[in-house]
Formats: C-alpha cells, sequence, structure tokens
C-alpha cells in the first residue's frame, strides 16, 4: 500500500474492492489492528489506534476470510465457548445465552443452534463467524472476503444481514472483490 487516505464514517457500510493483490485485506487487517503498518497512521475518533489499541480492541470485531470456529462443535456450544472467552468474567450464564440469541437472530440463523458446524453450508458457516463476533458487540466490524465462495443469491443475503449490522449501529468494513 502506497499513500492510502480514507475517512470512515460512524455506521458507514463499507466495502473494499479491487483485483486480487490489491492490497484489500494488508489495508483492513491494518485498519483493524491486526497488521501495524510499516509507516503512516490509523486514526479512531483522533487517537491513534496503535498506541491506544488496548483501549479499542474491544470494540473492534475481525472476521478473517477463513473460519474461525472450531467444526466439531456445534453453533451453540461454538458461541457460548467464544462469548466466555471474549465477555467480561462476570457476564452470567443467563446474560451469555441471551446474546447468542441475539446475534444468532441478527445474522438470521437460530435454527442451526444444535447443528454442528461441519454440517453448515459455507454461507451458513460464514454468519456463524460473523455471530462469534458480534457477541462482542464491536462498534467496529471488519470482515474479510465474506462472501466468498457463495453462489450470487447468498452472496446478496449476506450484503443484505451486513447492512443490517450497520444499520443497528455499527461501522462494518468488508473486503470483496465481487
Amino acid at each position: 500500500l502506497d499513500r492510502v487516505s480514507l475517512v470512515i464514517e460512524p455506521r458507514e457500510f463499507v466495502a473494499l474492492v479491487g483485483p486480487s493483490g490489491a492490497g484489500k485485506s494488508t489495508l483492513m487487517a491494518a485498519l483493524a489492528g491486526v497488521r501495524r503498518p510499516d509507516a503512516g497512521q490509523v486514526r479512531v475518533g483522533g487517537d491513534d489506534l496503535y498506541t491506544n489499541y488496548h483501549c479499542y480492541r474491544g470494540g473492534i470485531g475481525y472476521v478473517p476470510q477463513d473460519d474461525i470456529l472450531h467444526r466439531s462443535l456445534t453453533v451453540g456450544d461454538a458461541l457460548r465457548y467464544t462469548a466466555r472467552l471474549r465477555l467480561p468474567i462476570d457476564t452470567s450464564e443467563a446474560e451469555i445465552e441471551a446474546r447468542i440469541v441475539r446475534v444468532l437472530e441478527e445474522v438470521e440463523m437460530v435454527e442451526a443452534r444444535k447443528q454442528r458446524i461441519t454440517e453448515l453450508s459455507g454461507g451458513q458457516r460464514k454468519r456463524t463467524s460473523i455471530a462469534s463476533e458480534l457477541l462482542a458487540d464491536p462498534s467496529l466490524f471488519f470482515l474479510d472476503e465474506p462472501t466468498s465462495g457463495l453462489d450470487p443469491g447468498l452472496e446478496k443475503k449476506m450484503m443484505y444481514t451486513l447492512r443490517y449490522i450497520a444499520d443497528s449501529g455499527r461501522t462494518v468494513v468488508l473486503v470483496t472483490h465481487a
């Protein structure tokens, strides 16, 4: 990347689009705090993201291109384990269960709660990965190729889901070649 400059406003839904090798994923990794840039700055509300990363980490959700969930677990179990890792230690079981239901509703996956991840379609696995990150209620949400491998109908549905997530108060940035 060379001399990239952009402003992303709160609650925007932004797509980083371009051909393979253009630097979309590299830019996203820098914006999400996953990969510090060699030069330049990433600022959040005027603060340097990397200097103050400890203040922002809890508010950033990042879904990489590859699945991030253990495939032998059910959707519900995978989300429960993620919640225990990402939420404050004093979060009650009732609150964890309520969050699981809420995020599954957001990604339209409530009916798949008892299915094993291995039994899900590609689109369902992507939505489950998104739900996993939504458990922590991030205000900044980054997704790397969330529609890769999906047929056009599922791709469109995924984009509507992400638009809904942005409309519900989050800033959504995604990488896509489509």
